[in-house]
């Protein structure tokens, strides 16, 4: 019998080469985690989970394969600006590792008792009349954070979900690095980094609509208004960073103290009474597996003034370098 079309059987030096490509990309896949951590937090590294690390390294990755095919051509530098450009960015890495924790309490949204993460209550109801705003805006924001969590499903993240001051300074970073490594024409370059960000529309990302959507619900106060379970995860820190004016990355960072006292004076400078905020608390502990007999009793919070509140958070806003002055919407 012929063997002319029978399918040619690799050399072996072949599948060596094969095996030791999997092993570096192996190796790198650990190698990136591991900087990110290092990059957060090089003195409390033991304090970040091990699954928000790793997705965060999947979303510096996905993030520096998807700059490296917009600035080069080609994603095959995506694993050199992954190293050396997106995790050196500290902006970018820090909301990337917000960004992995929100997907991580959008997963456990069952156990506050909201099935399906892309489909909040509160903003699913305000779907109906094509032509209200609110509605319109609802829509879109169901459709991103669907878009979110599925892309986080496969370690994937949008540039979209980056502010435009950061996404800009990576660009930049990105630029510096692929100029310094003559990996290409510098003007060439930079034309493509003008080219990417002239394409980008913040109007199009999930932190735009999630805040347009706060702006049109106008912050309610009462208990029913800011229930985890109607509202889940990304709506009430999009409501929260609203009102309290601290960045995202700040508030999702709060979520790693043991007993969530950061936050329950965020909540209580924006308005929220002990009776509201101490079963907001109780759910955003479930989410990220904290135990609830170490958070504060509602009799503390509501011993906690407003006033003395707020002038804590006032404090953090002006170190946190992170915050934006203004509306984002």
């Amino acid at each position: 019998m012929s063997t002319d079309t029978a399918p040619a059987r690799p050399a072996l030096r072949d599948v060596g080469a094969l095996l030791r490509q999997a092993d570096a990309q192996a190796r790198q896949a650990m190698a990136v985690p591991a900087l990110v951590r290092q990059h957060l937090l090089p003195d409390q590294a033991q304090r970040l989970r091990e699954d928000d690390i790793s997705l965060t390294g999947g979303f510096v990755e996905s993030l520096a394969a998807r700059l490296a095919e917009a600035l080069t051509g080609s994603a095959e530098r995506g694993a050199d600006l992954a190293r050396h450009a997106v995790i050196a960015h500290a902006p970018t890495t820090r909301l990337l590792f917000a960004r992995a924790t929100e997907a991580r309490l959008c997963r456990n949204t069952p156990l506050v008792g909201l099935a399906t993460a892309e489909l909040p209550a509160r903003v699913e109801a305000r779907v109906g009349d094509a032509q209200d705003e609110l509605a319109e805006t609802a829509m879109a924001l169901i459709i991103a954070q669907s878009r979110f969590l599925s892309r986080a499903q496969g370690f994937a993240i949008d540039p979209d979900e980056l502010p435009p001051e950061t996404l800009h300074g990576l660009v930049r970073a990105c630029l510096a690095f692929l100029q310094e490594r003559a990996a290409g024409d510098p003007l060439q370059l930079n034309r493509a980094g003008e080219a990417f960000l002239q394409g980008f529309d913040e109007r199009r990302g999930r932190p735009h609509r999630l805040m347009r959507f706060c702006h049109l619900f106008e912050l309610p106060r009462s208990g029913d208004a800011w229930s985890l379970a109607d509202n889940g995860p990304s709506l009430i820190f999009a409501m929260l960073e609203r009102a309290s004016g601290l960045s995202a990355e700040l508030l999702f960072d709060m979520l790693r103290d043991p007993d969530l006292a950061r936050l329950s004076v965020v909540l209580r400078a924006s308005g929220l009474e002990g009776d509201i905020a101490a079963p907001l608390l109780q759910g955003l502990a479930a989410l990220a597996s904290l135990p609830p007999d170490t958070l504060p009793p509602a009799a503390d919070l509501r011993a906690l003034a407003q006033e003395d509140a707020a002038r804590l958070v006032a404090g953090w806003r002006n170190l946190d370098p992170l915050a934006h002055s203004g509306a984002v919407w």
